[in-house]
């Protein structure tokens, strides 16, 4: 047979047979533009030890000084690769497998290495034979932990007999004091026998303790210490060190420096990740613990993360420099709007071919058919931003008041033969109570009464008008009482100091601050293959908005790529809170209202023939879906419990959304949601099936195209680093941070994404 005869049967049977590569868009949480440095000289001089265009990190030297291992995601997922420290060979793949391997070390005589893997689901401590010249596959390693829980960090003991690491494993996960749907981890460091088994806990504490590290007896271990609630920006990070048996736990470092990821140098000194103001970011300091001197000999302009150190003097970190801002991504991420190295192409799903593409912004549309991203932003990123400038003044008028109070009561003291004490007090206690009412006021009608806002402003006029109206009054009354030497005088004059500058306050939000009433949206459209970027439309919400509801909060392009929908209003708010539903036609360029404004409406999503909508709205005083086909509207769920993030399958016959009705309850605060689905019967719905059940947040599902799969975002692998070493690069850790799809016929799960980012919202399109 003839080879053109045998190239045509190839290609139809690859025509025919192969699965057709179908598209999913995310969000990525990940950070950009990190590559392993390396030193010779004892950290002298660094140069790029890797360079890549993907993510190189957390790096460890062999004991022999001749070898580098680290992480590397340019093959799509984490995986380990070696590089000779002479740097005279191309990285090599160390550990094949489609499932994570991070945060390597290796036992003291070389012969064994230890890392952090999700081969078996949530992440364990794996054990293998360093080995450089071969690459291993994933099955041939003994899982150490084996456990419910996350474990990471690694390190053996200069002896070889122990491991120490941290684990999540002793603690429920916990609201985020601010974001409650995020849920926290708390960590404590363990010890095992380097094969495992005989694990002890060493530390017990609401913090997280991490990145453990041995004295060089072996009779201690330091690590850090994060306050839990960094989260908030409270970066209270510090080095302590504990007995191996878990006994004296005692601080090493001095207050006001962040301490992370510590190692020990043979001369006693401890090298650790620390956090700089600008310009440099994290950086890698010293610390001697006897003088408490910290040594910034090492710091660069550039982040610096990670360090490790060989007692041949060879040095190394991962980081880089901080991303540009750039034109593609306004208002969001640092660096490009894709994750480099997008797609990612993955065949884990039976006769399914898939190409995932990371978009770095907190929510983004999928492509349109002919390649673009589409986006919303403002001048500043939500209405607390744009009032943050008021908002800290008016912080300041208590103590203001406070102030007046104590130095009156001086003055009372000192002058009590011609003022009465009681009188002051009386006066006092009225002018701080009236400030704290005029605060307690302004936060209501702004915060929540939600004043709409072409109401905002003349409030703030008229209010501020009246405070200084009040504080000229009461000056007045001080003049007239000090021209007839009456002692009470001063305590008028105690009044206009409070009234007119929070007076003068509210009229310079009212006249001067722009911003804080501009609430205007500049929709960009982004070629993700050229990075060509186009302004598309300005959007004005309502006026019957309040300014704080007036943020683009979920956006989508139609099944059929003729519209860009949109939402407007309060995420997680309450059943109240006005939202809406806006769809942008991409072609002839009109803008429509597709629901009403009377509450809190959003988060649709259509059928491929864009007559039916499934959305969420708070119209009945609790959250509930919606199905809206034929000028009809149905509620499909009609409870008291919380619902959220509907989709609709291309032919309009399924409906998957998240509800908290089985979820477990986190200290009261918030209900874990789970992902249901109803079908189409007859001329109605059917009852709800659950189709999944773990005990975590799982959200943002997503029909494939032909119906048979759901994609969505889960909780249920844990997290796969210690918290603190990824919290500063995302909002929190990946809170729904693997994407998994699950096979509507049979149930059966599948694990897309192996990572230690936040990765979210996927939304799944034709080719």
């Amino acid at each position: 047979m003839k080879k053109p005869t045998l190239i045509i049967i190839f290609l139809f049977i690859f025509t025919n047979f192969a699965p057709a590569q179908e598209k999913v868009f995310y969000s990525s949480f990940r950070p950009q533009g990190w590559d392993i440095y390396l030193s010779k000289d004892d950290g002298k001089n660094f140069s790029k030890f890797t360079e890549h265009e993907s993510l190189d990190y957390d790096a460890k030297i062999s004991p022999d000084g001749k070898w580098v291992v680290f992480t590397s995601e340019r093959n799509g997922r984490p995986q380990l690769f070696r590089k000779s420290t002479e740097g005279d060979s191309l990285p090599r793949l160390l550990v094949n497998s489609n499932s994570m391997q991070d945060q390597v070390d290796f036992s003291p005589d070389g012969k064994w290495m230890v890392f952090v893997s999700t081969h078996e689901g949530n992440s364990d401590i794996y054990k293998l034979p360093f080995s450089p010249s071969d690459t291993l596959d994933i099955s041939e390693a003994v899982n150490l932990t084996n456990s419910k829980g996350g474990d990471f960090r690694p390190r053996f003991s200069h002896d070889g007999k122990k491991i120490a690491f941290s684990s999540d494993r002793a603690h429920e996960t916990k609201p985020h004091p601010r974001l409650v749907f995020s849920l926290q981890r708390t960590g404590d460091i363990y010890v095992m026998n380097a094969n495992g088994g005989d694990t002890k806990r060493l530390t017990y504490s609401e913090n997280w303790e991490g990145s453990p590290v041995w004295s060089q007896d072996d009779r201690e271990i330091l690590y850090y210490s994060a306050d839990y609630l960094f989260a908030n920006g409270n970066k209270k990070f510090k080095l302590y060190k504990i007995s191996a048996t878990g006994k004296r736990a005692a601080q090493i470092s001095p207050d006001g420096y962040s301490c992370l990821s510590p190692i020990l140098r043979p001369n006693g000194d401890i090298l650790f990740t620390g956090f700089l103001e600008q310009p440099n970011g994290f950086s890698i300091l010293g610390l001697d613990p006897k003088t408490q001197k910290i040594d910034s000999t090492w710091v660069q302009p550039m982040n610096m993360l990670n360090v490790d150190y060989h007692d041949s003097g060879i040095m190394l970190y991962h980081g880089g420099e901080t991303p540009p801002r750039e034109p593609t991504n306004i208002n969001d991420f640092r660096g490009d709007l894709l994750v480099k190295n997008s797609p990612q192409r993955i065949n884990d799903l039976p006769n399914k071919a898939l190409s995932l593409y990371g978009v770095r912004r907190s929510f983004a549309a999928p492509a349109t058919p002919d390649g673009k991203i589409i986006y919303g932003v403002s001048e500043v990123n939500n209405f607390q931003e744009a009032l943050s400038p008021f908002a800290y003044v008016i912080l300041l008028l208590p103590f203001l008041a406070i102030f007046w109070f104590i130095f009156g009561i001086y003055k009372s003291i000192k002058k009590r033969k011609t003022i009465p004490f009681w009188k002051h007090i009386v006066f006092s206690v009225v002018a701080l109570a009236l400030v704290m009412f005029f605060i307690k006021y302004t936060d209501d009608q702004l915060f929540t009464y939600l004043l709409p806002l072409n109401k905002v402003k003349p409030f703030l006029f008229i209010f501020g008008a009246l405070l200084i109206l009040l504080g000229a009054l009461s000056y007045y009354r001080f003049t007239q009482r000090k021209k007839h030497y009456k002692p009470i005088a001063p305590l008028y004059r105690l009044y206009a100091f409070m009234f007119i500058p929070y007076g003068l306050l509210v009229l310079y939000a009212a006249l001067m601050l722009s911003s804080f009433f501009n609430t205007e949206k500049d929709f960009y459209a982004v070629d993700y293959t050229t990075n060509e970027i186009k302004h598309l439309f300005n959007f004005r919400p309502d006026p019957d908005f309040n300014p704080q509801f007036s943020n683009i909060i979920d956006t989508k392009i139609t099944p059929d790529g003729k519209y860009l929908q949109f939402s407007v209003g309060g995420f997680r708010r309450s059943p109240e809170a006005k939202g809406g539903v806006y769809r942008y036609h991409l072609e002839n360029k009109s803008l429509e209202n597709v629901t009403d404004l009377e509450s809190n409406t959003g988060f649709a999503d259509y059928s491929e023939d864009n007559t039916v909508m499934v959305f969420r709205s708070g119209r009945t005083g609790n959250m509930d879906i919606y199905v809206e086909e034929n000028g009809n509207t149905t509620n499909i769920t009609d409870s008291p419990d919380k619902e959220a993030f509907p989709a609709i399958s291309y032919d309009g016959n399924k409906i998957a959304y998240c509800s908290d009705v089985n979820g477990m309850d986190k200290d009261g605060i918030v209900k874990t949601m789970d992902i249901y689905m109803v079908e189409r019967v007859n001329d109605g719905w059917s009852e709800p099936r659950q189709l999944t059940t773990f005990s975590g947040q799982e959200a943002h599902p997503h029909f494939s195209p032909d119906g048979e799969w759901l994609i969505y975002t889960t909780e249920e692998f844990g997290i796969n680093d210690e918290q603190p070493l990824i919290q500063p690069f995302i909002f929190s850790p990946q809170m729904y941070g693997e994407i998994s799809a699950i096979r509507l016929s049979d149930g059966k799960k599948f694990r897309l994404s192996h990572n230690k980012w936040e990765d979210g919202t996927p939304l799944w399109i034709k080719k």
